[in-house]
């Protein structure tokens, strides 16, 4: 039996945020994890979005961007047979709900901690294979923000997990969220110009450090 950690965090649309409905799973089975990855013992990232119905139904699963395309086509095949508990249609509480969802495969090599892995990952990240990503990227989800990239993700959640080991107040983490996200663009030219560097190398000073 393959032992790991299927670590899942909900991201809400926008128009999610408005609405009083929370969405809770009645049947969730994790993915598979792929046996050839697992072997290798990698660990990985999906993000997919999806409709909520208020019958408990999942239906329009669309994966905008995944460590490996074997972690996505397992998401693939799990997704549309979850079931959502349902809820009661109100003005307030629509019929259906857009939301997306992150989901870590995580190697039980890793202790069960997938900060492990993605911190190790973003730090020994080079820009070539940063570059390679991103083009994949653009060309399967061209209406996405980079933002929702793999690599890009793992950097937000480094940084995250830092901001909470160094206390910092909600301010200052909005501040170096900011931060980063204003830097994304001279970060691409960076490792588009010089394929050659780490990407951590391509960030700024001030996020540098707390990878």
């Amino acid at each position: 039996m393959l032992k790991w950690l299927v670590f899942a965090s909900l991201l809400s649309s926008g128009s999610l945020l408005a609405q009083p409905v929370e969405l809770k799973y009645a049947h969730q089975p994790a993915p598979a994890y792929p046996r050839s990855l697992y072997e290798q013992g990698v660990s990985g990232l999906v993000l997919f979005e999806f409709r909520g119905h208020s019958d408990g139904s999942i239906t329009d699963v669309n994966v905008i961007d995944s460590s490996h395309h074997s972690f996505a086509k397992s998401v693939q095949r799990a997704v549309p047979g979850w079931r959502l508990k349902p809820w009661e249609v109100g003005p307030e509480a629509p019929e259906s709900i857009s939301f997306r969802q992150e989901l870590y495969f995580t190697h039980s090599s890793e202790r069960q901690e997938p900060h492990r892995w993605i911190r190790r990952h973003v730090r020994v990240l080079s820009c070539n294979t940063f570059n390679k990503a991103l083009k994949t990227f653009r060309a399967n989800s061209p209406g996405h923000d980079v933002r929702d990239m793999h690599h890009i993700t793992y950097t937000f959640r480094v940084l995250g997990r830092s901001a909470t080991r160094l206390k910092m107040t909600d301010d200052q983490r909005a501040e170096l969220g900011n931060d980063f996200v204003r830097a994304i663009p001279d970060v691409i030219q960076r490792c588009k110009a010089q394929p050659g560097l780490r990407y951590k190398e391509a960030l700024p000073d001030k996020v540098r450090e707390l990878i």
